[in-house]
C-alpha cells in the first residue's frame, strides 16, 4: 500500500495561482490570430483570456480536490494518524472552500464570456475582461489562508509512513539502544525501510518476512515506544493510539546487560507502561544479549515478566541465538488472526457472488 496523500499536489500559494493564471492567459492571446474586424477580435482574443484564467485555475485547484482522498474513507490507522497530524474540521473546510472557489470562478467565466459576446464596444469589452480578473484575484484571496493551510497540511501528511494494512504486524518496544532495529533487520534477513515522520524524533523501520507462504511485517518506532507516557507530547500519545490499528502483536525487548544505558529497573517500569497501554495484545518479550549479560540481572527480570504471567525469551539478535524460537512464537500468535482474517474476506467475497449471479 501507498502513502494515500502521496499524490497530494503541491498547493500554489494565492498569488502565486493568480499570477500562473494571468501569464499563461497573456501568452494564449498573444499567440492567437482572431479572425475579422476589430470588434470580433477584441472579443475573440479577451474571451480567450478569461476562458484561460479560468482553465488554469480551476484545473490547479481540482488537481488537488482529485488527487486528496477523502479522510473519512481512510483506513483506521490513516484516520487516526491524520486526526493527529492535522485539525481535520480544518482541513475539511478548506477543501469545501476550494470546490467553493472553483465553482464560483466557473459561473464566473460563464456571466463574463457571455457579457463580452454581446457587447460591441472594444473598450468595454477589455474593462469586462478586466473585471474578470479582478473578481478571480478577489475569490483566490479570500480563499488564500486555506490554500496555505492545505499546503502545510500536505507537507505533513506527505510524509506519512509506507505500511501494507493487509499483513499481519508485529510492533517492537523497549528503550532505545536495547537492541530493537538489531532484532528487526535478523528477523526480517533485509535491510528495514528507514524514514523520517512528523510524530517521531528519529523514524520508522519497516521489514517483512515470509513463512509457510504467508507474509509478516515487523515494525520498530524508534520515539514513541522507548520512554515513560509522561515525557511523550500529545502528538505522539496520539500516534501511538494509530499504532493500535496496526499491530497484532508486541514484541518487547529487554536488555539486562545494561550497555543501553538504561538500568534494569527503569527497563521494567517503561515495560509497566507501555503493557498498560497495549494490554489488549498478546506480548512475546524477549531478553537480548544474554550472551553478555550478567545471569543474575538475566533472572530478575526474568522474574518481573514471569510476574505477570508472561514466560521470557532470551536471545541474543546480534549472533542469532533464539531468533528461530522468536520467529515461532510469532507466528504461532499471529498466524491464527490470518487465518480468521483471510475466511472473513473469502466469505465476504462468496456472498458478492453469489448476489451477483443470484445463486
Amino acid at each position: 500500500m501507498k502513502n494515500p496523500f502521496e499524490k497530494m499536489p503541491t498547493v500554489l500559494t494565492a498569488d502565486e495561482l493568480i499570477d500562473k493564471a494571468f501569464r499563461r492567459a497573456e501568452k494564449a492571446a498573444s499567440a492567437f490570430t482572431p479572425k475579422g474586424g476589430p470588434r470580433a477580435k477584441a472579443r475573440q482574443r479577451e474571451e480567450l483570456r478569461v476562458r484561460t484564467v479560468s482553465n488554469v485555475v480551476r484545473d490547479n485547484l481540482r488537481k488537488l480536490l482529485d488527487r486528496t482522498p477523502g479522510v473519512s474513507e481512510l483506513p483506521a490507522f490513516y484516520r487516526e494518524l491524520v486526526d493527529t497530524l492535522v485539525d481535520r474540521d480544518q482541513f475539511h473546510r478548506s477543501l469545501a472552500r476550494v470546490n467553493w472557489a472553483i465553482k464560483t470562478i466557473r459561473n464566473l467565466e460563464q456571466r463574463y464570456v457571455e457579457k463580452i459576446r454581446y457587447e460591441r464596444d472594444p473598450n468595454e469589452i477589455a474593462r469586462l475582461r478586466r473585471s474578470f480578473y479582478g473578481r478571480v484575484a478577489d475569490i483566490l484571496r479570500d480563499t488564500a489562508d486555506d490554500l496555505e493551510y492545505l499546503n502545510r497540511a500536505r507537507n505533513v501528511l506527505k510524509d506519512l509512513p509506507v505500511v501494507d494494512l493487509e499483513l499481519p504486524t508485529v510492533v517492537i518496544a523497549g528503550h532505545p539502544n536495547v537492541g530493537k532495529s538489531t532484532l528487526l533487520r535478523a528477523l526480517t534477513n533485509a535491510k528495514p525501510e528507514v524514514a523520517s515522520y512528523p510524530f517521531t524524533t528519529k523514524g520508522i523501520n519497516v521489514g517483512q518476512f515470509e513463512e509457510h507462504y504467508l507474509k509478516y511485517q515487523v515494525i520498530d518506532t524508534p520515539g514513541l515506544l522507548d520512554r515513560p507516557l509522561s515525557e511523550r507530547n500529545e502528538v505522539e500519545r496520539q500516534a501511538i493510539l494509530a499504532l493500535k490499528h496496526l499491530g497484532r502483536v508486541i514484541v518487547y525487548i529487554f536488555d539486562p546487560s545494561e550497555y543501553c544505558g538504561y538500568p534494569v529497573e527503569e527497563q521494567m517500569h517503561l515495560f509497566e507502561e507501555i503493557y498498560s497501554e497495549f494490554g489488549e495484545f498478546p506480548f512475546i518479550v524477549v531478553l537480548n544479549k544474554v550472551d553478555i549479560a550478567d545471569e543474575e540481572k538475566i533472572k530478575t527480570v526474568e522474574a518481573f515478566v514471569r510476574s505477570k504471567g508472561l514466560e521470557p525469551l532470551r536471545i541474543s539478535a546480534l549472533n542469532g541465538e533464539g531468533l528461530d524460537e522468536l520467529k515461532e512464537r510469532v507466528i504461532e500468535l499471529v498466524k491464527p488472526m490470518v487465518e480468521e482474517q483471510t475466511r472473513r474476506i473469502m466469505e465476504k467475497e462468496l456472498r458478492k457472488y453469489r448476489e451477483e449471479f443470484e445463486l
